[in-house]
């Protein structure tokens, strides 16, 4: 087991397959809310379902309607199960509290970790995130 340790964003734990990008992710028109399935043509997750995946990419890309996008993969049981960021943007911490806030379904989020996650975490690796104390433990 390998232990990361970064900030805290969002409080909870959680633990799940990683879905692993060196690509910047934006939610909105980057994910279909309703399925959690990745619709950007141009990403390298394109097709793949980021639904209950501890997700890891280096920063956000997007807009002010990604934290709306992040609140309805909540509320529509599409969302990943956590993030980890290198820098997480404002926009991506707004939805991850506000599913807490609103619904109860925290998506727990970590940044700016000691070592670069991207090289850390393999896609498909099984992995635990702490947000309230700022530990990733990856398991395989």
């Amino acid at each position: 087991m390998k232990i990361i340790r970064g900030r805290g964003v969002i409080g909870g734990v959680a633990k799940g397959e990683a879905l692993v990008t060196s690509e910047p992710f934006g939610f909105f028109g980057g994910v279909n809310p309703a399925t959690g399935i990745v619709i950007d043509k141009r990403h390298a997750l394109y097709g793949q379902s980021m639904k209950g995946k501890v997700f890891v990419y280096p920063e956000g890309r997007g807009s002010t309607v990604g934290a709306a996008i992040i609140l309805e993969l909540a509320r529509t049981g599409c969302a990943p199960a956590a993030i980890i960021n290198i820098s997480i943007e404002t926009i991506t911490a707004a939805g991850g509290l506000l599913a807490q806030k609103l619904y109860g379904r925290g998506i727990p989020m970590i940044d700016r970790p000691d070592r670069n996650p991207i090289e850390e975490i393999e896609t498909g690796a099984t992995v635990e995130v702490d947000g309230s104390s700022g530990k990733i433990s990856i398991y395989n």
